[in-house]
């Protein structure tokens, strides 16, 4: 499946409004902490799938439980 809006075909782009800080946390036993999800700390949102073009546009995919999927609703 291509992941791209369905409207336009830009690029998808999940985000997520905050007030605070990301917080990776260092494993003692090893230094790359980019390899795992940041922490919010503060006040934040709920993740929403838009249009990297468009916020408006219907993209055609759903965003639940940190996964892309396609949107039966949505009529080309």
């Amino acid at each position: 499946m291509r992941y791209r809006c369905r409207s336009c075909g830009a690029p998808l782009e999940v985000r997520v409004g905050f007030r605070g800080r990301l917080v990776w946390t260092v494993e003692p036993e090893r230094a790359a902490f980019g390899e795992q999800e940041p922490e919010l700390r503060g006040d934040y949102q709920e993740p929403q799938l838009v249009c990297s073009a468009d916020v408006m546009h219907t993209t055609g995919f759903k965003l639940e439980d940190g996964v892309v999927t396609a949107d039966p609703k949505f009529d080309a």
